[in-house]
């Protein structure tokens, strides 16, 4: 018997592979997109906060220029919900290559999410997304 927990455990980690498996291949915008929220998104990442899909749409085409190779590997999604909003704490390794000099670059990043149920396709969408610490491996 599955518990409602393992049931949120399950679609939530589905969910983030999703994510990161559109960044890993440069997916198109439009298919991260559909992962986040139309309203009141907030992305924070080090170089650069986020406020629509729109700001996304052009942090991800500069980021798409400025690394290849890119791979995400999930160390961590623990979910907590409340109602129909889940918090959720994320650790992933992420390794590229930085396309103005071939340098590898490998490093390990804390992350939060905020997540809302939605009808969508994958049933979720981000709706807040913080990179709280990123730390070269």
């Amino acid at each position: 018997m599955t518990t409602k927990s393992e049931t949120l455990s399950d679609a939530v980690s589905a969910f983030a592979a999703q994510w990161f498996k559109y960044l890993d291949r440069h997916a198109p915008a439009d298919q991260l997109a559909s992962c986040l929220s139309n309203d009141d998104l907030v992305m924070v990442f080090p170089e650069r906060t986020l406020r629509s899909v729109a700001d996304f749409r052009d942090w991800y085409a500069k980021v798409c220029d400025l690394y290849t190779d890119e791979t995400h590997e999930i160390e961590e999604v623990t979910p907590a919900a409340t109602g129909d909003r889940i918090d959720v704490t994320v650790v992933v390794v992420w390794r590229a290559t930085q396309t103005s000099d071939d340098s590898r670059l490998a490093m390990r990043a804390r992350q939060t999410w905020r997540l809302a149920r939605t009808n969508s396709e994958q049933g979720l969408v981000i709706t807040e997304y913080r990179v709280d610490e990123l730390a070269a491996l």
